[in-house]
């Protein structure tokens, strides 16, 4: 088995391949086409199929067949992914792009049964079923992720390290920008709050607002297609006892949501602890102010359970959890595995402390103090 690009060997690559061969047998269906930009990066271990970077779906499409794999794009692009963002090997195949694309996919599909990630061409959508089977991450893919987490929270840190009050949102938001995209990390998430605007918003999308006492940073980072999130504060000042006893209960919370996930339980069953948490923290209800997470990795949620979800959480997945009660957050991208929870967002350099619960213990980000 030779190694592939990177260092990936080509069997971890086809891993994801025969995942979707799989459910195509199971399924009854001759291929799917996979234009989604998280798609395809899952099925390559880390190619890259955008052009325009704020779209979903990419330059071209990978056709899993049975039998096969084929890359579809126009003359734009074809050259360019089948040479340089074709890890499969997939076999190239045009389509000109001054004729219908539906019309040339369907052309393509003939008499097959054909599923896709986008609806494209009259076929059936079948994306979240796809995220189920992306959602159970290999050996090579954790791997990859601690590495990426760590250096998330290195670029994080660092950022909160220099500022400095009279600096503003927009200055922060800049600096993280240009430091993930330095490390070839896409920075698809970049928020930064200061003092009141912290207190106002959840998400604090930076307006520009000079620092004085406080900031709040946040990133969602993707390097090889996976997502870090994680959340950093820090205070210029002494830290309030209101927000230091609202960030102590939000650390308590966050540690429970880490330490009491269990292979099986549901997230109906997982929501209802989550609500008594915040009840038990005297802030019932706060929980309908913002989302609590959910499972991630090639997308920055792979989706968001609420109350009632009869899915399960399993082993072998990565979770990012953001519980916040007012002017306070706690959030990093942690992977659960048969010896419990390992945080992959953090570096040796941030303050945290041990918080024990009665599912385990745990460390969690402090607010940093300058």
């Amino acid at each position: 088995m030779h190694q592939s690009r990177d260092g990936i060997e080509e069997g971890e690559i086809m891993e994801a391949v025969e995942r979707i061969r799989k459910w195509l047998e199971e399924n009854n269906y001759d291929g799917v086409l996979l234009n989604r930009r998280d798609n395809y990066t899952w099925v390559s271990k880390g190619a890259k199929s955008n052009v325009v970077s704020n779209s979903e779906n990419g330059a071209a499409y990978y056709a899993i067949r049975r039998d096969g794999i084929d890359l579809l794009a126009d003359s734009s692009d074809l050259h360019r992914m089948d040479t340089e963002q074709n890890p499969l090997g997939a076999d190239p195949v045009l389509l000109p792009w001054y004729v219908s694309k539906d019309a040339q996919i369907k052309d393509y599909i003939g008499g097959r049964r054909f599923a896709s990630d986008t609806g494209t061409a009259g076929t059936a959508n079948v994306q979240e079923e796809l995220a189920e089977l992306r959602l159970r991450l290999t050996e090579e893919e954790v791997a990859r992720y601690e590495k990426a987490g760590e250096l998330c929270a290195d670029i994080v840190e660092g950022v909160c390290a220099e500022a400095r009050p009279g600096m503003t949102e927009n200055d922060i938001a800049h600096m993280l920008s240009c430091r993930c995209i330095q490390n070839g990390v896409s920075p698809d998430c970049v928020l930064a709050g200061a003092d009141g605007r912290i207190l106002s918003y959840r998400h604090p999308v930076p307006a520009g607002k000079k620092i004085e006492k406080s900031l709040m940073v946040v990133l969602g980072g993707e390097q090889y297609g996976l997502y870090t999130s994680l959340t950093r504060m820090v205070y210029f000042a002494r830290v309030p006892e209101e927000i230091k006893e609202r960030y102590e209960k939000t650390q308590y919370i966050f540690a429970c949501m880490q330490t009491m996930m269990r292979d099986g339980m549901t997230y109906k069953e997982y929501f209802e602890k989550v609500k008594a948490l915040y009840a038990e923290a005297g802030y019932d209800g706060e929980w309908k102010m913002h989302h609590q997470g959910g499972p991630t990795g090639y997308a920055c949620r792979e989706f968001i359970p609420a109350p009632g979800d009869e899915r399960t959480i399993r082993e072998g997945q990565a979770y990012a959890w953001n519980p916040t009660i007012l002017g306070t957050k706690c959030e990093e991208t942690t992977y659960l595995g048969a010896d419990g929870v390992r945080i992959l967002s953090m570096s040796s350099n941030w303050p945290r402390r041990i918080i024990d619960t009665p599912h385990g213990m745990i460390e969690v980000a402090e607010i940093l103090k300058r």
